[in-house]
C-alpha cells in the first residue's frame, strides 16, 4: 500500500525526468549539425555552364564566357583564356560532392573562411540561368568548406576545390606565347646587341648559316635547346593597360628571333623591347598579335644568346688516376710495393751518407 501513498510524489519524479529528458534532447539537437540526409546534392551539367563568375577577396570580378565554343575571359577585359585552367574548373564543378554539414551558425563563417572578406565567390550560369552559387572557404580534414546558395549552413564539399578558383587574372588569361613543337622549326635566327647567328635544320642537327665566322665548334644541342625554349615560350604575365608600345620599347625592339616552319606556313616573329620597372622582366610581343606580354630576365637572356652559347664546351682533362692503396692483412692501408721498394731505397742510401 506504500506505493498508493506515494503515487503523487513518484508521479512528479517521472514527470521531472521526462522534461529533463526532452529538454535534453531539445538542445542536443540545437547544438548538433543538420544530419547527412539534409545535405543537398549537387548537379552540376559540365556541358552547360556558359560563364563562370569569380570574385576573389579585395580583387576586380573576372567573368569567364564560352564564346562559339572557345572559353574567354570577357570581363575587365576581352583577351583569350587559358583553356586548361578552365578545364581545371569546370571539372570541379562536375565533381562538386557536399559530404556533411560543419556548422550552421554564421559566428563560425570567419573561422571557416566563408565569409565575405575572405571567401572566393564563384558563380556558374547556363546562359541566363543561375546553376550554382558556391561561397568558397578554406580547405581542411580532406573537405573544402563551402556555402551553397541561400543556405546558410557551411558544407564540407569532397576534395581540394578553391585552388582552382583562386587565380588572379593573369592566370586566367592565355599566356602562351608560341605552342610549337621544336622539331616542326626549320630555321631560326637571333638578333640582338650580342650578335646575329642563324641555324638551318639538317638531317644530322644545325647548321650555322649567319654568324658562323665568329662561331668556334658548334655544338648542335645547345641549338636544339634554344629552339625549344623559343617554339614553347610562356609569359609570366602581361604589361599593364597604360603601357603602349613605344613605352615598352617595342617601336625599335632590342631583339628580334625568328622561326620558320617551311614554305606552307608564316615565319613566326619575336621582338623584345625595355626590362620592366622592377628590371626583372622584360616586354616581348610576337608580331602577328598586339598583345605586350613580360618575360622572365631568364628567357630573356636565352632569347639574347651570344656566340658562346652555340660553342661546344671541351671537356677538362681527365685527372690523373689517384695511387692505389692495397690493404695489409690487418686492414690498413698500404703503399704499392714498387713505391715501397723506393722508399726504402731512398731511406737506406740516406742512412749510407750519414754514416759515412
Amino acid at each position: 500500500m506504500n506505493w498508493r501513498k506515494n503515487r503523487i510524489a513518484i508521479g512528479v519524479v517521472v514527470f521531472v525526468t521526462l522534461l529533463g529528458l526532452t529538454l535534453w534532447s531539445v538542445n542536443r539537437g540545437k547544438r548538433q549539425p543538420t544530419s547527412a540526409s539534409e545535405v543537398p546534392t549537387v548537379d552540376i551539367d559540365k556541358g552547360a555552364i556558359t560563364s563562370i563568375e569569380v570574385t576573389r577577396p579585395g580583387d576586380d570580378t573576372v567573368v569567364l564566357s564560352r564564346v562559339d565554343g572557345i572559353w574567354r575571359v570577357t570581363r575587365p577585359l576581352d583577351a583569350e583564356a587559358d583553356q586548361a585552367n578552365i578545364e581545371s574548373a569546370l571539372n570541379r564543378l562536375a565533381e562538386l560532392q557536399l559530404v556533411r554539414v560543419v556548422a550552421t551558425k554564421p559566428e563560425n563563417y570567419a573561422r571557416l573562411q566563408v565569409d565575405e572578406p575572405n571567401a572566393v565567390e564563384v558563380i556558374v550560369r547556363a546562359a541566363d540561368e543561375t546553376l550554382a552559387t558556391l561561397t568558397i572557404g578554406k580547405y581542411a580534414d580532406g573537405m573544402t568548406m563551402l556555402r551553397l546558395d541561400e543556405h546558410t549552413e557551411v558544407f564540407g564539399a569532397r576534395g581540394s576545390l578553391r585552388y582552382a578558383f583562386d587565380r588572379e587574372l593573369k592566370a586566367w588569361r592565355n599566356r602562351r606565347i608560341v605552342t610549337e613543337e621544336a622539331e616542326a622549326v626549320q630555321s631560326i635566327r637571333f638578333e640582338s646587341p650580342k650578335g646575329t647567328f642563324a641555324f638551318d635544320r639538317t638531317k644530322d642537327g644545325w647548321v650555322a648559316t649567319q654568324g658562323n665566322k665568329s662561331l668556334g665548334e658548334l655544338d648542335p644541342k645547345k641549338v636544339s635547346g634554344l629552339v625549344s625554349t623559343a617554339a614553347r615560350l610562356t609569359a609570366s604575365g602581361f604589361a599593364p593597360d597604360d603601357v603602349a608600345k613605344a613605352r615598352a620599347g617595342l617601336t625599335e625592339p632590342k631583339a628580334v628571333v625568328t622561326m620558320t616552319f617551311g614554305e606552307a606556313r608564316e615565319p613566326i616573329v619575336l621582338e623584345l623591347g625595355d626590362a620592366t620597372e622592377g628590371d626583372a622582366e622584360v616586354y616581348l610581343q610576337r608580331k602577328d598579335n598586339p598583345t605586350i606580354y613580360v618575360v622572365s630576365e631568364y628567357l630573356a637572356n636565352r632569347l639574347q644568346p651570344d656566340r658562346e652559347a652555340f660553342e661546344k664546351v671541351e671537356a677538362p682533362p681527365a685527372a690523373p688516376p689517384s695511387m692505389p692503396s692495397i690493404p695489409d692483412g690487418q686492414g690498413q692501408p698500404q703503399l704499392p710495393p714498387e713505391v715501397m721498394r723506393q722508399l726504402q731505397e731512398q731511406i737506406r742510401a740516406q742512412q749510407q751518407q750519414q754514416q759515412r
